[in-house]
C-alpha cells in the first residue's frame, strides 16, 4: 500500500486518547449521524413508496413487521458492543495482536450465529403473527414482508458486527460510505420492484435484503485496504479467552437489547387493538421519531469506543471530560430538533399518507413522543459511556427497569383502567423519566468507575501516560 494510502486510513480513523474531546467527539460523530439518517432516509423512502403504491395497509404491514424484526436482531447486535468495546480498548493499548484476534473470531461467531437467526426467523413468521392478533386484512402482506427480511438477516447482523468492530477503531465514516450506496440502492430497487413491478411489500423485503447484502461486500472490501483489519482466511478460528471476553462485555448489552425488543411486540399487541390507521399511524410516526433520535443514537455510538480507548490508554479524566460535553452537546441538538419536528409534524405525516385517520394517529403518537428525547439525551450517552469502560451489567439493569420494570406493566395496569393508545406513549413517558434519574445516580456512585480505576492501575503500574487536553 503506497504511503498515501495509508496515511489516508490514518485520517479516516479517530484517536480519542489526544486532542480536546468535543472536538474528536463531534468528528466521530458526524459521519454516524449522517449514516443514520442515511438509514432512516432509505427506510422513509420504502414505506412512502409502499403508502402509496400499495396502500395504507401495506404500511401497516412494513410497520408492523419491524418490531418483531428486531428482537431477532437485538440479541447478537448486543453481543456486537463485546467486539466494539474490545476492539477500542485494544486500538487505545496500541495492541495489534488483540486486534486481529477480536476481528477473526467476532466474524466466526456472527457469520454461524447469522445463519441459524435467518432459518429460525423464516420458521415461526407465522406464530408471531398468530400470537400477537394481527388484522386479517394486516397478515398476508406481513407474512411475506417479514419472511423476505428474515431471511436476509445473517446479512444484516455481519454489516453491523462489522460496523462495530471498524468504529472501535476510530472509524466512523466507512459505515457512512456504506450506508451511502446501499441507500441509493436500496430506494432505487424498491421504487423499479414496488412501482414497475407491481410486487408489493414483497419487492420493499427484496430491495431491503439486497442492499443490506451489498453493504456486507462493501465493509468487507474496507476491511481488507486495512491493513490493521485486513482478513486472513488461516486467522478464522475462534480463540475461546476472546469469544468469553466478548461474551462478558456483550451478552449483558444483548439481554438489554432482547428485552428491549420484546417490549416492541407487547407495544404493538396493544397498537393493533386499536385497528389499522393506528397501526399506520404508529408506523409512520415512529419514522418520524427516529430521525429526533438520531444525535442520540450518534452520541451513544460515539461514547462507548471513546471511553474504552481511553480506558485502554489509562486515561481516566478524559472519559470524565468526555461524558460531559457528550451531554450538553446531545441536549442542545436534541431541543432544536424536537421542536422543528413537533412544529411541522402534520405535513411529515402527510408525505406518507392521505389518510386523514393514520394522520392523526401519527400525531398523538409524535405530541407525547418525541418530547422525551431530551431526557434520552442525557440517559443513552451516560449509559454508553458506562458500557465503553467494559461495565456492561450497570446499564442492562437501568433499561430493564425501564422497559420491564416500569413500561409494560404501566400499559398493562392503565389500559385497564383507561382504554386509550395515549396510555401506551405515556408509559415510555414514565420510564424515561424515572431512568434518567437512576443513570445519574450509577454515573456518580456506581462501580463501574471503581472497577476501571482499578483495571487501569493494573495496567500501568507505574502510572498512566500523560493526558495530552
Amino acid at each position: 500500500m503506497s504511503e498515501q494510502a495509508v496515511e489516508t486510513k490514518k485520517r479516516n480513523r479517530v484517536d480519542f486518547t489526544t486532542g480536546t474531546p468535543w472536538t474528536k467527539l463531534i468528528v466521530f460523530a458526524l459521519p454516524l449521524m449522517l449514516s443514520s439518517l442515511l438509514q432512516q432516509m432509505y427506510n422513509t423512502v420504502a414505506k412512502v413508496i409502499v403508502g402509496r403504491g400499495v396502500s395504507y395497509v401495506g404500511l401497516a404491514a412494513v410497520g408492523l413487521a419491524a418490531p418483531y424484526l428486531r428482537v431477532l436482531t437485538s440479541l447478537f447486535m448486543g453481543l456486537s458492543m463485546g467486539g466494539n468495546v474490545m476492539m477500542a480498548q485494544y486500538y487505545g493499548a496500541k495492541d495489534r495482536d488483540g486486534i486481529r484476534r477480536t476481528l477473526h473470531t467476532s466474524i466466526v461467531v456472527f457469520v454461524t450465529a447469522g445463519l441459524a437467526m435467518s432459518a429460525l426467523g423464516v420458521a415461526i413468521t407465522p406464530m408471531i403473527l398468530t400470537l400477537t392478533g394481527t388484522p386479517d386484512e394486516v397478515y398476508p402482506m406481513a407474512l411475506v414482508y417479514m419472511r423476505i427480511l428474515f431471511s436476509g438477516i445473517a446479512f444484516q447482523m455481519v454489516y453491523n458486527m462489522l460496523a462495530g468492530l471498524m468504529r472501535g477503531t476510530g472509524d466512523s465514516r466507512t459505515q457512512m460510505y456504506a450506508l451511502g450506496v446501499t441507500s441509493i440502492v436500496n430506494g432505487s430497487l424498491c421504487w423499479i420492484f414496488v412501482i414497475y413491478f407491481q410486487w408489493g411489500v414483497a419487492g420493499a423485503g427484496l430491495a431491503t435484503v439486497i442492499s443490506q447484502f451489498l453493504s456486507v461486500v462493501f465493509m468487507y472490501v474496507r476491511l481488507q485496504q486495512n491493513e490493521l483489519t485486513r482478513l486472513a482466511i488461516a486467522d478464522l478460528k475462534l480463540t475461546v479467552s476472546y469469544a468469553k471476553e466478548l461474551f462478558r462485555i456483550g451478552l449483558p448489552t444483548a439481554i438489554q437489547q432482547v428485552a428491549m425488543s420484546l417490549a416492541g411486540p407487547i407495544v404493538m399487541g396493544y397498537i393493533t387493538s386499536y385497528g389499522t390507521e393506528t397501526i399506520a399511524g404508529y408506523s409512520v410516526g415512529t419514522t418520524i421519531d427516529m430521525y429526533v433520535a438520531m444525535p442520540v443514537s450518534a452520541l451513544n455510538m460515539t461514547a462507548s469506543p471513546y471511553t474504552a480507548q481511553n480506558v485502554g490508554a489509562g486515561k481516566m479524566d478524559r472519559v470524565d471530560k468526555g461524558a460531559k460535553q457528550m451531554v450538553m452537546i446531545n441536549s442542545a441538538i436534541n431541543l432544536v430538533v424536537a421542536i422543528l419536528v413537533l412544529a411541522f409534524m402534520r405535513p411529515l405525516l402527510g408525505m406518507f399518507t392521505d389518510n386523514a385517520g393514520t394522520i392523526a394517529a401519527g400525531m398523538v403518537m409524535l405530541r407525547i413522543m418525541v418530547p422525551t428525547h431530551i431526557m434520552t439525551a442525557i440517559n443513552q450517552p451516560l449509559s454508553g459511556v458506562i458500557r465503553g469502560s467494559g461495565n456492561t451489567f450497570q446499564p442492562m439493569v437501568n433499561a430493564l427497569m425501564m422497559v420491564i420494570g416500569i413500561r409494560i406493566p404501566l400499559i398493562i395496569l392503565m389500559n385497564q383502567i383507561y382504554n386509550s393508545v395515549e396510555v401506551v406513549y405515556y408509559s415510555h413517558v414514565i420510564a424515561t423519566v424515572i431512568g434518567l434519574i437512576h443513570i445519574l445516580y450509577i454515573y456518580r456512585k456506581g462501580k463501574w468507575r471503581e472497577r476501571t480505576i482499578a483495571k487501569i492501575a493494573a495496567a500501568f503500574p507505574d502510572g498512566p501516560p500523560e493526558t495530552v487536553s
